[in-house]
């Protein structure tokens, strides 16, 4: 394999204008499946609730229900949306054109039918102007090849974030998309509570309560337009904007608030790999440092 055929396999294209029609009837459908998952005990900071990447797409993990345990998969290689439960149940549904209201009938009418008391509140999270489920009956296309790309860069992103994150020694939450705003983020904590503005609603009241350095990858929205990696440290301590991080395309975003590097760029780069774990470690220490973090909490990777 060519180091392009590499590239192409691991980081594929990906235009954020090209995948948003996609985009937009894939967030509300993993939103929906993601709500499912509120039926578990609560974890701080929502430990919980993320959707974990599978070797063919995404998954809930097992959920209970009074029948025992059910799971809902996002296959991105035979494009469905699968459930089966513990006692041997099963069933799935194509994922491709159709409405939010008509897919997201269609699933929760099979969970239903299973014996499966799925009940989730219908508006969506974690958007400026959310429609209900029910209610979001336009139809909306759904381009496989795009999905795939997506996911594939999920995967890739994961590999590298899991390296950077089994260097940490202190409190860390297991990787996965956060499906109310469609990235897949690692948070790193140091110990330290942090007193939420009330004012900040209820779900960010119960994420940001204390001090952290968060870290990942979205496809991009209507406040960025381009697929970009970030990282932020919260609370903002001051002077972080200053930092020199790397590799040389990252960079602060003053519009967000954070040190952003864009996807196109890491697509470029001879060793992609290299060049986002060099974003992460040096954005990592730019929040620790400028934070006043205990230096202890990155070791140095796998103990001999």
């Amino acid at each position: 394999m060519t180091a392009d055929e590499s590239t192409s396999d691991f980081w594929p294209a990906l235009s954020c204008s090209a995948f948003e029609p996609t985009r937009n009837l894939l967030h509300m459908a993993l939103q929906a499946v993601g709500k499912l998952k509120l039926a578990e005990p609560f974890q701080a900071q929502w430990a919980e609730v993320p959707l974990w990447l599978s070797a063919r797409g995404l998954t809930t993990g097992p959920i209970r229900y009074a029948g025992g345990v059910y799971e809902v998969r996002a296959d991105f290689i035979s494009h469905e949306l699968q459930w089966l439960t513990g006692s041997g149940a099963s069933g799935q549904l194509p994922l491709g054109p159709t409405s939010v209201a008509a897919l997201v009938e269609a699933l929760f009418g099979q969970l239903r039918g299973a014996g499966i008391d799925a009940s989730i509140t219908l508006l969506p999270q974690e958007l400026p102007r959310p429609i209900p489920f029910n209610e979001d009956k336009e139809p909306r296309p759904y381009d496989r090849d795009l999905v795939n790309a997506w996911w594939r860069i999920l995967l890739s992103t994961q590999r590298v974030l899991r390296v950077f994150q089994g260097r940490f020694t202190g409190k860390t939450q297991p990787i996965g998309l956060m499906w109310g705003t469609l990235d897949i983020r690692v948070v790193f904590y140091n110990g330290k509570p942090v007193t939420p503005a009330q004012d900040i609603g209820f779900i960010r009241r119960n994420a940001m309560n204390a001090e952290l350095i968060e870290m990942g990858w979205w496809s991009g929205d209507a406040s960025y337009p381009r697929p970009a990696f970030y990282s932020f440290t919260y609370p903002q301590p001051k002077g972080i904007e200053n930092a020199k991080v790397a590799p040389a395309a990252a960079r602060w975003d003053a519009g967000m608030g954070e040190f952003l590097l864009d996807y196109d760029d890491l697509r470029q780069s001879g060793d992609p790999e290299r060049d986002l774990l060099s974003f992460l470690e040096s954005t990592y220490h730019a929040g620790a440092t400028a934070a006043g973090w205990d230096s202890g909490l990155l070791g140095g990777g796998r103990p001999e």
